[in-house]
């Protein structure tokens, strides 16, 4: 179960990257696309497997709504990679 504070996080991360997402455009990506972090894209779709994912994460230390966040975002950095290499493949042919 996520807290408000990992909750708040997560909303706030996608707010400001709807605002800067126009680069992301440029590479063809989703209309709904969304840049968490600098570098770090995201979709609606991937961002619900990703939180899911970092929820069933066992994470150490005393900050553990940080590291799922890192989870969550490494998650999404994996998955956006593999989204753009697809819509790449599909732009070859």
């Amino acid at each position: 179960m996520m807290t408000k504070t990992t909750v708040f996080s997560i909303a706030l991360l996608a707010a400001v990257g709807a605002w800067g997402s126009a680069p992301v455009f440029a590479q063809g990506a989703p209309a709904d696309a969304v840049m968490l972090v600098p570098g770090v894209y995201t979709t609606p779709e991937i961002s619900a497997k990703c939180q899911a994912f970092a929820a069933k994460r066992v994470v150490g230390g005393s900050n553990t709504d940080s590291s799922r966040q890192a989870v969550a975002l490494a998650c999404a950095k994996k998955l956006w990679d593999k989204e753009i290499a697809k819509h790449k493949g599909k732009s070859a042919t």
